[in-house]
């Protein structure tokens, strides 16, 4: 075409054609690039693969997986596992990431800057998870004795209003066993305080003033006769039950404060533990020590008081006061005299116990297929949770605790835009040992059904419920 130009006359050199079709070219190489480079770019993404098990080998089945570029730069990815255990999450930039999977009951598996695969290369990951390990408290180094010998210190300076005595009740969370030489010295103190001198003074005097036990006569005589009767009675039930039976079949004699739940629930627990023991061994057992110890105390008491009164007698009425009183002093030391005992230690009431809110948000990934297609009514669908759920810092639910709910409605979207809606009913999270209610709108009563959406990348459908009702977790969770 120049040589053309150039024969009919045109004022277009040789040197200028030979620029133009340079110009040309770089024109059009530049707007093939312009228009490749979003195809290019988007060729350059990877995935990252993988197979979840237990220690095993078994897999695993609704481990969650998150990813998240190394330098935070980008937001998490997350997808579970499926039932051979493999998870995939694909169009991911180049470049390293993080990894973390969870699941139940077992400890997090992490690994860092992970390389994306690109164009099928690089290695699946492959994680076996351990079994998380079970919290204790453990006292290392110190005999059960020796830390039932520092819990007895506190106990032995807790007094009602500052003056009458309260050793018999523990407001410990872990309560060591005493032994028998501390079940002694426990009694002993009680019976030579100043205080039981002066308790058993006002119950000789008001017996006095009613002429009770008139065998004994009045006067001073008679205030002594009945003073030594009433001390007498004390010691001996405290000696015999609190000390002597309860060494002989292993028995607690103290009150085991519980504070925690509803007044209700603390209520039964007070009055139930009227009628029980607790043993050594930590466990609950009928109160041997107390019908057996009211059976030598009533034997004992019939020697030295007056009157014609037979040792059943006693007994009945012995059996009919210990309990009653005892049935009076546990709701005593339940709901009040804890304000009004010094030294006791820390409240662990459970209003200080986490508490996880009505309304708080639950992100949840399912395991099973919840699209419109894949879910039928009374169908039982299970999720995993997707992130850890924590309450003032404290992780009361893991990432991979398993919640499960009942199909009652599915309604699919009319647009290929437009987010299907699912009704599930029972919906439960369970965190630990606790059953968490879950719903699907924030606010109690508003009428709305489950939205749901396609986590990008892995093709897993993540659901956000809500806590139904305020859930209070105990304090070793």
């Amino acid at each position: 075409m120049c040589d053309r130009a150039y024969k009919r006359g045109i004022g277009l050199g040789k040197g200028n054609c030979i620029s133009l079709s340079i110009s040309s070219v770089l024109q059009v190489t530049f707007v093939f690039i312009w228009l490749a480079g979003p195809w290019a770019m988007a060729q350059l993404t990877g995935t990252i693969q993988g197979k979840v098990t237990d220690v095993s080998g078994a897999a695993i089945l609704g481990a969650v997986v998150t990813v998240q570029a190394a330098d935070g730069s980008a937001n998490q990815h997350a997808t579970v596992t499926d039932n051979e255990g493999a998870f995939q999450i694909s169009s991911l930039p180049p470049g390293n990431y993080n990894v973390k999977i969870s699941a139940n009951g077992l400890s997090d598996w992490t690994a860092k800057n992970v390389p994306v695969s690109v164009n099928g290369g690089g290695h699946p990951l492959l994680a076996a998870m351990d079994v998380a390990p079970t919290a204790t408290t453990v006292t290392v180094g110190v005999p059960p004795e020796e830390v039932a010998r520092e819990q007895l210190k506190r106990e032995e300076t807790q007094r009602a209003f500052g003056v009458f005595p309260n050793y018999f009740v523990t407001y410990e969370k872990h309560p060591a066993p005493l032994t028998t030489a501390q079940k002694l010295h426990l009694g002993v103190k009680t019976i030579l305080d100043p205080t039981t001198f002066a308790l058993a003074g006002v119950s000789a005097g008001i017996q006095q003033k009613m002429n009770s036990y008139r065998q004994y006569g009045q006067g001073t005589e008679g205030f002594a006769k009945r003073y030594g009767a009433q001390y007498a009675t004390a010691a001996i039930g405290v000696v015999v039950s609190g000390v002597l039976m309860d060494s002989i079949v292993h028995q607690d004699p103290r009150y085991f404060y519980s504070g925690q739940g509803t007044k209700g629930q603390r209520f039964r627990y007070a009055l139930r533990t009227s009628f029980l023991a607790k043993g050594d061994n930590g466990k609950w057992q009928p109160p041997y020590s107390d019908l057996v110890g009211m059976v030598v105390s009533a034997e004992i008491a019939n020697t030295y008081l007056p009157g014609s009164r037979t040792q059943y007698t006693l007994l009945g009425r012995s059996l009919m006061f210990r309990f009653a009183g005892r049935i009076a002093l546990n709701l005593a030391e339940e709901f009040f005299l804890k304000h009004v005992t010094t030294n006791t230690p820390p409240d662990q009431s459970a209003s200080n116990l986490p508490i996880l809110g009505e309304g708080t948000p639950v992100p949840l990934i399912a395991v099973d297929d919840v699209s419109a297609g894949g879910l039928i009514a009374s169908k039982t669908v299970t999720f995993v949770l997707a992130k850890d759920l924590a309450v003032n810092g404290k992780i009361v639910a893991k990432a991979g605790s398993i919640a499960s709910g009942q199909v009652t409605q599915v309604r699919a979207g009319q647009a290929a835009d437009e987010a299907s809606n699912v009704s599930l009913e029972q919906v439960k999270l369970q965190a630990g040992d606790v059953s968490v209610p879950l719903r699907s709108n924030r606010i109690r009563g508003a009428a709305q059904l489950m939205q749901y959406k396609e986590l990008p990348d892995s093709g897993k459908v993540e659901v956000t419920l809500y806590v139904a009702e305020n859930v209070r977790f105990p304090e070793n969770q």
